[in-house]
């Protein structure tokens, strides 16, 4: 080999030198800026997961603190909720034990739950009863159907008719209507069989100064009776069953509602009702007889819905008993929404 090939070949070995040194030094600059840039990525990642942090802890705390807020808000509303009750509570006391006659009443309003119970003595209910089987009809509502089914030969008149005794019981007080529902309880329609078994639905409802006994005249049918009495009951049971009804916890929610359709459309509303503001909504269903003026109600407030049961006996006569049962309403209502 001349010199001249070895020259070409020492300087061919020097390019592929030089070349293996820039491959050599791009591949560590590649590799560092993958490992920088792979730190600075995991840098910039930790810290954008340490702000994601610090922002959901500051938005729990926030949460948490509004949390607080609103339960300072609402203790303190109840507490003041609480304090105009026992005002109330006074004033009824006060215009009650100005009235003649004995008088019972229960109120609650709706927003706490918070309650006044005054003279809570069992009475003679007149059709304030028809509440109580409602609300048994409706809880048993599938027994009654098979009764009025093999009767009218078809689930859609049976359900048409008693539907219409309970619209007829209800919106109109109709007794004949209310001693019907009382005997389809019970497959042999018996009248005895049919409010043991609304009786039981009473008891086991916590309306223990309740009790179906006899039926309500003037009627077409014969009077009938169970031999435990008279039908009696309270203040008290009267509230609590409209506050389940209110609540949607009487039998369910949908039927429930179905109650209140039928109270919403009661067509006496000359206790109660008159005593509110014009327009209030209202629910609610009478009782009277020449001894005794009740009525219970659900009653829309424009503030503050409540409830309001009164039952009254040896009263001076319709005129005044109304008057009184219209100023009672009235302070009640402007109490509870002034």
């Amino acid at each position: 080999m001349d010199a001249k090939e070895r020259r070409r070949l020492l300087r061919k070995r020097a390019v592929r030198r030089q070349v293996g040194l820039i491959v050599a030094a791009a591949f560590v600059i590649g590799l560092s800026i993958y490992f920088v840039s792979s730190i600075t990525s995991a840098r910039a990642q930790a810290k954008e997961e340490k702000a994601k942090k610090e922002a959901q802890i500051a938005k729990e705390e926030a949460k948490e603190a509004a949390v607080k807020v609103r339960q300072k808000e609402h203790e303190k509303a109840a507490k003041e909720q609480e304090a105009l009750m026992k005002k109330l509570q006074t004033e009824t006391e006060k215009m009650v034990s100005g009235f003649a006659g004995d008088w019972s009443v229960y109120i609650q309003e709706m927003d706490y739950g918070n309650e006044i119970v005054l003279n809570n003595e069992p009475m003679y209910p007149a059709s304030l009863v028809k509440l109580f089987v409602m609300a048994a009809t409706y809880e048993n509502l599938d027994e009654v159907m098979e009764t009025q089914t093999e009767y009218y030969g078809s689930e859609k008149k049976a359900w048409k008719e008693t539907k219409k005794l309970l619209e007829e019981m209800i919106e109109v007080s109709d007794n004949e209507a209310y001693n019907e529902l009382i005997k389809v309880q019970s497959p042999d329609r018996s009248f005895v069989k049919g409010a043991a078994k609304i009786n039981e639905y009473l008891k086991e409802n916590g309306y223990e100064d309740t009790g179906i006994h006899t039926t309500l005249h003037p009627a077409y049918s014969k009077s009938e009776k169970d031999g435990k009495g008279d039908n009696v009951t309270t203040v008290k049971d009267c509230g609590k069953l409209l506050e389940k009804i209110y609540t949607g916890n009487c039998v369910s929610h949908e039927k429930s509602g179905s109650m209140l359709h039928l109270l919403l459309n009661q067509e006496n509303t000359i206790k109660i009702p008159q005593g509110l503001p014009e327009g209030t909504k209202v629910a609610n269903k009478t009782g009277e007889t020449s001894e005794v003026q009740h009525d219970a109600a659900i009653v829309y407030g424009e503030n503050t819905d409540f409830i309001l049961c009164i039952m009254t006996k040896n009263t001076n006569g319709v005129e005044e008993v109304y008057g009184d049962i219209h100023e009672l309403t009235k302070m009640v209502y402007d109490t509870l929404n002034p």
